[in-house]
């Protein structure tokens, strides 16, 4: 497992709106270079998905469009999730509070569907530079961003053991279904914040319940948008899978590796995998090689074996390998003719 985290899309979509609004204003530089840092792994891995990018790219479309009039839909159902007495009485009332809640909802989710890397940057900056009133009425400044990385790295450390104790979140990860997927997260999340939510992070739950918040009332927001730009979740599926494949590492004697691996003509080496920390992947899942001129892969096996001098692409794939690969990497073979 990599220490450090892509922290906003902890857990795949689920998280992303907790983590991102409670969030510090005052971020050191530092922290905030890693974080856009990881993000970005992210959404170069959706810029390999010219259908994901489409799919994304619609709900944008319809997030731009969306009314921001109160009284339209989505904006009842979601006030009478978020729209709490302790959230109007921090936001300055009714009106002011369901304004608030209209522009940071809107403008959270146009980062969260962000489409170009070289954007995402602009995109956060703007977010936490139009919002850091809100989010100091809403939370204080008592709970600092190390306290938050702290929290949210625990809970990461947590879903291996999350998945590798759930069967069926087993066999979703393992389907390529990413329907199910999705569905799978949900409860991978929760149940791994929770288990982390004790001792020294205790408190973050109580930052969400002194305004009535919760982290399923979070979720329950979230899917209320989701429902009204992004029918179907074609877009945030397009986003996890770009997620599942930046959280997607070769092993190599037991070590996350690149996406290079050297490889002499006639000699042989396993192909084993890591998935959101799920390190027998590689069993799971089917390889192919590009050129098997080059190299060949053997999928009943798992291993792959140089043929002669040359590079290929090689990856692990369920289904349709064009569409449906969480790994994909170069192999390049030395020696032979």
């Amino acid at each position: 497992m990599r220490k450090r985290i892509t922290v906003l899309m902890l857990c795949a979509l689920t998280v992303f709106s907790l983590a991102f609004s409670l969030t510090p204003p005052l971020a050191q530089a530092g922290e905030f270079n890693d974080l856009e840092k990881q993000l970005v792994n992210v959404y170069e891995q959706l810029v390999l998905d010219p259908d994901g990018v489409s799919d994304v790219v619609s709900v944008k479309a319809k997030l731009a469009n969306l009314s921001r009039d109160p009284d339209s839909a989505p904006w009842p159902d979601i006030f009478a999730v978020l729209l709490t007495n302790q959230v109007m009485a921090r936001l300055g009332g009714e009106a002011a509070a369901k304004e608030k809640i209209i522009d940071f909802v809107c403008d959270l989710a146009d980062v969260y569907y962000s489409d170009e890397p070289s954007r995402l940057r602009k995109s956060m900056e703007e977010f936490k530079r139009q919002h850091v009133s809100t989010i100091t009425a809403l939370f204080g400044n008592d709970f600092t961003i190390d306290d938050l990385y702290g929290y949210l790295l625990a809970a990461k450390g947590e879903i291996p053991n999350v998945i590798t104790n759930n069967i069926s979140g087993l066999i979703a990860l393992a389907s390529g279904d990413y329907v199910q997927v999705r569905s799978a997260m949900v409860g991978w999340s929760r149940d791994a914040l929770t288990i982390a939510a004790t001792g020294r992070y205790s408190s973050f739950p109580d930052k969400l319940g002194a305004i009535g918040w919760s982290i399923d009332k979070l979720v329950e927001a979230k899917d209320l948008i989701s429902a009204q730009v992004d029918p179907g979740y074609a877009g945030e599926i397009a986003l996890l899978k770009a997620y599942v494949r930046s959280e997607s590492h070769f092993l190599k004697e037991g070590n996350e590796w690149d996406h290079n691996i050297n490889l002499k003509a006639g000699d042989t080496m396993p192909l084993e995998l890591s998935v959101l920390g799920f390190s027998l992947a590689g069993y799971v899942f089917h390889w192919q090689v590009d050129d098997a001129g080059v190299a060949a892969a053997n999928d009943l096996t798992k291993t792959l074996t140089g043929v002669t001098k040359g590079k290929t692409t090689f990856r692990a794939y369920i289904g349709d390998p064009d569409t449906n690969w969480v790994y994909q990497g170069t192999v390049h073979v030395t020696g032979g003719k």
